[in-house]
């Protein structure tokens, strides 16, 4: 169940009679033979067994690794390539007329011509045309990796014909300036009084701030946002006039040549604005980065995954130096795309889960450096999938059950959830937490790829489901997920919103929140899965700040937070679940749902829309911080709660 691209040298794929292919309908034109393209090839890390099981031990009290994370260099020498094994790939590589551009930890990017790549990879380059206005390359057969790269277990997933990733996030149109009602639209600080936040006043034992200051935040996104976009935002909520500080601003960092500002209804401007603006929305002291990259396409994403992981290189030289910690504690990625969809059924019979397993790689060594991963878990609920048909064009193409990736790696928290709702006075700011709801919003057929052919049948609300690719990690044993063998997700769940506009069957159901975002100067309601992983990371910012040493970077990480959160789960369904003690609240659980396949009852426990539940956030990181530090936790258990928003304790 496992994934693996280790087995196996590299060989031309039989097409399978009538199968699809997912990118089959997408103009393209052959790449000039005098063109200059790059590729990245990868070699498999070593000791995985090992590796695998010091993740587990990083994250397992009383063991003598817990919470003790690599540096890059250690990782590198533990579980990196051989010296040996780097070398005879660069001398092929160079031996074969290619450039080296950089050297990275387990991988080299190469440049050469059209011309020279494709007669070395027996591929068919053709350009093609990407979301965001440019173009990428990609083979329209599966290359072949020459016996002395693939007998090193080489792979190369830069021209492999998988589809963009997409944003899962969904505009809603321009909001007024109030509390539209019980149900949303909600400003940031209306949701850290439902999720009971700790106070803004709220003071750690050396006299810090629990703000998220010296927490090291990233989100990956194509596009940009804008600066003045967080100031608007932040200053709606009268930031600067209650804490006498100017609003908080991000830091850009391109990859790949990065992405630009495109303006409302632009897709990657949109979620890189909602991604910024809930981040600092919920840790405005912490420094927060967009790792910004041109397109959503897997080698870009991956490219961003490298420089997360600290493995940076001098480009001039290409010469890699691996720094003493990766930059950032917590990153999220708000985007994802069907898992299946790297399978053999969807691409002609070519398989190209090893893609999977290189993210796979990236992650772990994430993990393994103490990294705080997290994703969206998807927008099409449990049908995330477009059937095979739809690629065939066939007129009767549904949406069938299936989990998104990134989110479906065991390393990432995958974040889903549904509705939120609160206390309502009219003239009053007041925004409690009352309940939440699960429930999706049948859609009307629609063309999810653009490829010319609706798909009926499908429904908005967070993804979840069973993996295909990924085995059960050990932290989904705590509690029952329904699959002994599967990774399931989501982890957990926050405020998503529904009722996309354009695809909803209307009417929709009662209860439909969102979540408002300044674009452009303008106030605008989105919904998605896409606002809930960033919320939660901004979130576990605090809990990072809490166990950090004051003005020592990456001094509170936590790595994959997942066995923590799966150890409240149990801790709180043999309490009693939905009707533990106050004290054992760690989730709100009484939350039923529908997501077009699954049915989740009040008070069930671990399901497919919200995972463990969402969060009581003061409860669950008081826990949390008890059990990494064994220490009081008075940072959010006993601390004073966020209150009416626009006030000291919520600003």
């Amino acid at each position: 169940m496992g994934v693996s691209w280790l087995a196996g040298a590299a060989s031309a794929i039989a097409l399978a009679a009538g199968s699809a292919d997912a990118v089959a309908a997408t103009t393209s034109t052959p790449v000039a033979a005098t063109q200059l393209v790059q590729f990245t090839v990868y070699l498999p890390l070593q000791n995985q067994t090992q590796m695998k099981a010091l993740i587990q031990a990083q994250q397992t009290k009383g063991s003598s690794s817990y919470h003790k994370w690599l540096t890059p260099a250690q990782v590198a020498a533990q579980f990196g390539p051989s010296s040996a094994a780097m070398a005879q790939m660069k001398a092929a590589l160079v031996a074969a007329g290619l450039q080296i551009t950089e050297t990275h930890m387990f991988s080299y990017k190469v440049s050469g011509t059209a011309a020279l790549v494709g007669k070395y990879l027996q591929a068919n380059l053709q350009s093609i045309p990407t979301s965001t206005g440019g173009s990428r390359v990609i083979s329209s057969n599966p290359v072949v990796i020459p016996a002395n790269l693939a007998a090193l277990g080489a792979k190369i997933p830069s021209f492999a014909s998988t589809r963009e990733l997409t944003v899962q996030s969904s505009l809603k149109g321009l909001a007024p300036q109030n509390i539209n009602g019980p149900a949303g639209g909600y400003n940031f600080d209306d949701m850290k009084q439902a999720y009971d936040y700790p106070s803004y006043q709220t003071i750690l034992p050396d006299g810090r701030r629990l703000d998220g200051t010296g927490v090291n935040l990233a989100f990956v996104m194509e596009a940009m946002p804008l600066n003045s976009d967080v100031a608007a935002m932040f200053e709606h909520s009268n930031w600067t006039a209650i804490t006498g500080k100017a609003p908080p601003t991000f830091t850009y960092i391109p990859i790949d040549g990065g992405g630009s500002y495109g303006g409302v209804g632009d897709g990657g401007t949109d979620e890189a604005s909602l991604d910024v603006q809930m981040e600092l929305g919920g840790a405005p002291g912490a420094n927060v980065s967009q790792v910004s990259i041109p397109d959503l396409s897997d080698q870009h994403i991956l490219d961003a995954y490298d420089y997360v992981i600290g493995d940076a290189c001098n480009l001039s030289t290409g010469v890699c130096v691996l720094p003493s910690s990766t930059p950032f504690d917590v990153v999220s990625s708000s985007f994802g795309g069907c898992e299946q969809t790297y399978l053999p059924a969807y691409n002609n019979g070519a398989d190209f889960s090893y893609v999977l397993g290189i993210y796979d790689t990236l992650l772990s060594i994430g993990s393994l450096e103490g990294v705080t991963w997290l994703a969206s878990s998807g927008d099409e609920a449990a049908l995330l999938c477009p059937s095979l048909t739809y690629f065939l064009h066939n007129p009767n193409a549904k949406f069938v059950l299936g989990v998104s990736n990134p989110s479906d790696d065991p390393n990432m928290i995958s974040v889903g959830g549904g509705n939120l709702i609160t206390s309502y006075t009219p003239g009053s700011l007041v925004s409690t937490y009352v309940a939440e709801n699960g429930f999706g919003d049948p859609e009307i057929p629609y063309d999810i790829y653009g490829l010319g052919t609706n798909v009926s049948g499908g429904y908005w609300g967070a993804g979840g489901g069973l993996s295909v690719v990924f085995a059960q990690p050990p932290y989904q044993t705590f509690v029952s997920t329904g699959s002994s063998t599967a990774r399931t997700q989501p982890d957990v769940g926050m405020m998503v919103g529904g009722c996309p506009a354009g695809i909803s069957k209307l009417p929709c159901g009662p209860d439909r929140s969102y979540v408002l975002v300044t674009i452009g100067g303008s106030r605008y309601g989105f919904i998605g899965t896409s606002v809930s992983s960033p919320e939660f990371a901004g979130a576990l910012a605090l809990l990072v700040e809490s166990l950090s040493k004051s003005g020592v970077p990456g001094s509170g990480r936590i790595g994959n937070a997942n066995y923590a959160l799966y150890f409240a789960g149990a801790t709180q369904i043999a309490a009693g679940g939905s009707s533990a003690p106050a004290s054992k609240q760690f989730y709100h659980m009484n939350i039923p749902g529908y997501d077009g396949y699954y049915t989740v009852k009040s008070g069930q426990g671990y399901n497919y829309i919200y995972g463990n539940g969402s969060p009581d956030v003061r409860n669950l990181f008081g826990l949390i911080n008890y059990l990494y530090s064994g220490v009081s936790a008075n940072a959010f258990s006993t601390s004073a709660p966020a209150g009416t928003p626009r006030g000291p304790t919520n600003p």
